[in-house]
């Protein structure tokens, strides 16, 4: 795509054909370890943040990089105009509390147990050579993750709020740091939901203008559970996680509104029996299961699976919140939760007012007592209140969800354990979700991106070997498999298998389609190259490789277990990306520029350590 590149380069300003982060949902930026602006490339390596001018190719250097104090760990960052903004933990930045006289205490052993801290730092790039840190803020807790929407940066943190070292303490009170100052946040914007989770974590969501620095750092703190999934649409953050746990008077209610009708006379009495004994809930709770993992049998076997599944919906859930986002102002608006687990914020997918997600019924948490049962997948379709107003159950039994795209109206799920449903769903009518067709293939899919309207990328495994896929999707009820190629790579040891940072990770994956173009990190556990792809319709081809690995000095020796110690993370391959005709491949070490058609090396920048 052509968009104007907004450096004050030589070439700022005008339209420069760049590719950016692979991001999930239209205008709404994703951090990232690299991020260009068509003229810079801005590199997290070494705990540090280089600035690398890198178009044209033939003028390549590091021209600026920034540094940070060693208890900072630094992950990612965003690029917009101007501006740069960094995200690090530190488990040496201040947690916040009021003691028993009063005063602030930071750090030692007043901290809050193991509640590391986020610390945002926004540089003014007016001069590239010499950044300034127009902002720094501390947001208590660990990073979920952060948007970048419009002006505006949202940052989602997790704070566990318990500690050893709390007996004196009589009030503690969320706060954040904004340029060393401490700025408490007030008890109209902490809140608790109307049916709380056990767990006394917090969830604090701050957003700031990226350029006005003079616009107040909004937070809003949330007693929730602990945040494990993020999806974040143009209005709306969701923050999701999985509990599969229960206590004793749930167990009761699951026994009386389920269970009751299939138990003998005498099964039941014992059941009433545990209730009425001097023990613990816990220690009810474990004899009552004691009891029905022994008297089992008793339940008939053609209502067992029915019974656990009913009971199991119950217990293995993903809660959902939705917190409304809008310039800025951050409001919390409705829970909600579906059976079993999510996998990656690609489950989720909010369209037309409503939220789609898909999601895998385990069945772990019963074993012990009502025996095993079949993993299923469902799709679930919920209003904006996030009430379930539709949803398809039972797809694949045996097997878990391992890919999920949503495409408009559309959803294509992948499932895995011995072979791959490629599944096809409309989603049209949010109150009946419909599968249109299925396709059963070698391998999975652990990712999936849309190609074109009617056809859509995969990148698995199959076998032990890096699978590239291409569905076309034009006959729904009959979806197809036109394209593939498989990878292997050779080990020394004679061993074929191939690994990918972009089965897991979405910004490692490069695909532009009109320039047929798709690029991978391929290789081992360890070491990956720039694996060049020609895509069309009809074929994937290979059309070269770029790597990063330095050529071993001939007196240099190898260690006895040669392949045990084999690793090279620092010229592993990470991000790829490309400015106009040139192809770009980052690893820790180095930058690398080779040709786009001919994969030419043009020349490459050494990232000090």
């Amino acid at each position: 795509m052509s968009v104007p590149s907004s450096s004050n380069g030589d070439e700022g300003g005008s339209l420069v054909d760049y590719s950016q982060t692979n991001i999930q949902v239209e205008g709404v930026d994703e951090p990232d370890i690299v991020k260009s602006d068509g003229t810079y490339l801005y590199i997290v390596s070494n705990n540090k943040v280089f600035i690398v001018k890198a178009y044209p190719a033939s003028d390549a250097a590091i021209e600026g990089e920034l540094t940070f104090n060693s208890t900072l760990s630094i992950h990612t960052i965003f690029i917009d105009g101007t501006r740069l903004v960094v995200f690090a933990t530190s488990y040496d930045e201040p947690i916040l509390y009021k003691g028993a006289e009063g005063e602030d205490t930071i750090g030692g052993v007043s901290r809050w147990y193991s509640s590391p801290d986020t610390s945002v730092f926004v540089y003014d790039l007016t001069d590239m050579s010499n950044p300034t840190v127009q902002r720094e803020i501390v947001v208590a807790g660990s990073l979920n993750g952060a948007r970048l929407i419009d002006d505006y940066v949202y940052v989602v943190a997790t704070q566990y709020t318990y500690s050893y070292y709390l007996e004196d303490v009589d009030e503690i009170v969320p706060r954040v740091l904004v340029n060393g100052e401490v700025e408490s946040i007030g008890l109209d914007h902490i809140h608790y939901v109307d049916i709380p989770e056990k767990s006394s974590t917090m969830t604090n969501v701050v957003s700031f203008h990226v350029h006005n620095d003079d616009e107040a750092v909004t937070t809003e703190s949330y007693l929730l559970g602990n945040t494990q999934t993020l999806y974040v649409s143009q209005q709306n953050i969701y923050v999701a996680y999985t509990v599969n746990s229960y206590d004793y008077d749930y167990l009761q209610s699951a026994i009386d509104e389920v269970l009751k009708p299939y138990l003998s006379e005498t099964l039941s009495e014992e059941l009433e029996l545990v209730d009425q004994l001097s023990l613990t809930d816990y220690q009810k709770q474990t004899v009552t299961e004691w009891i029905l993992q022994n008297q089992a049998q008793e339940i008939p076997k053609q209502h067992q699976e029915t019974i656990a599944r009913e009971i199991l919906q119950r217990v293995e859930r993903t809660i959902i919140h939705r917190i409304h986002i809008d310039n800025g102002v951050i409001t919390y608006e409705s829970q909600g939760d579906i059976p079993g687990y999510v996998s990656d914020q690609f489950s989720f997918s909010e369209y037309e007012n409503h939220l789609r997600v898909s999601s895998t019924l385990q069945g772990w948490s019963l074993r012990s007592y009502l025996g095993s049962i079949e993993s299923q997948n469902n799709v679930y379709v919920l209003n904006m209140n996030l009430d379930v107003v539709g949803y398809i159950e039972g797809l694949a039994p045996g097997e878990t969800i391992y890919a999920t795209r949503f495409i408009g109206d559309r959803c294509y799920l992948v499932t895995f354990k011995q072979i791959d449903p490629f599944f096809v769903i409309d989603l049209q009518d949010p109150t009946n979700p419909v599968v249109l067709g299925e396709l059963k293939i070698p391998g999975y899919s652990s990712y999936l991106h849309p190609y074109d309207d009617n056809h859509i990328i995969g990148i698995g495994k199959e076998d032990a070997s890096v699978k590239i896929s291409l569905f076309d999707v034009t006959d729904v009820t009959n979806p197809v498999e036109v394209a593939k190629n498989t990878v292997d790579v050779s080990t020394d040891e004679g061993y074929q298998w191939s690994d990918s940072s972009a089965l897991y990770d979405h910004k490692a994956f490069l695909f532009d389609r009109e320039k047929n173009l798709l690029v991978l990190p391929i290789g081992t556990w360890s070491t990956q190259s720039a694996y060049v792809f020609d895509i069309t319709l009809d074929d994937i081809a290979l059309k070269g490789t770029v790597t990063h690995t330095l050529e071993e000095s001939e007196t240099s020796e190898k260690p006895e277990y040669d392949y045990y110690y084999s690793y090279d993370y620092g010229n592993s391959i990470q991000r790829c990306l490309y400015i106009e005709d040139v192809l770009y491949t980052v690893s820790t070490n180095m930058v690398k520029m080779n040709e786009l058609t001919t994969l030419e090396e043009l020349n490459s920048v050494t990232l000090a350590s």
